[in-house]
């Protein structure tokens, strides 16, 4: 594995991980929204298992949908302004690497 680590980086997500990365976010959010949920429940006769296993699944499910949705946005705005910018924690997994021009062959066996 490469070493270096750098802190920030720019990124075009392919249609499969923009979806997974929608999903998990929408997953999160329905996580968050059961207590919030319970709150504003209170009194009313919702069954409680549905909530809180409902909000989750209904949070994966919003997020399938707007990556199916979005992403011929997201592939138009990314192409225009040459990938997302993020900081952060990265290392180059080096099995992964494209080829580039200066290393045609770093994807051959």
């Amino acid at each position: 594995m490469n070493d270096k680590i750098y802190g920030e980086c720019r990124v075009r997500l392919n249609y499969g991980s923009l979806v997974k990365l929608t999903m998990l976010l929408g997953f999160c959010a329905g996580v968050f929204a059961v207590p919030l949920l319970l709150l504003t429940s209170l009194g009313k006769n919702y069954g409680l298992l549905n909530l809180i296993a409902g909000a989750p699944v209904a949070g994966v499910f919003t997020g399938l949908l707007l990556a199916i949705l979005g992403s011929p946005i997201y592939t138009w705005w990314t192409a225009r302004i040459n990938g997302q910018r993020f900081t952060g924690t990265f290392q180059i997994n080096s099995d992964s690497a494209l080829p580039t021009e200066e290393n045609p062959h770093s994807n051959q066996p």
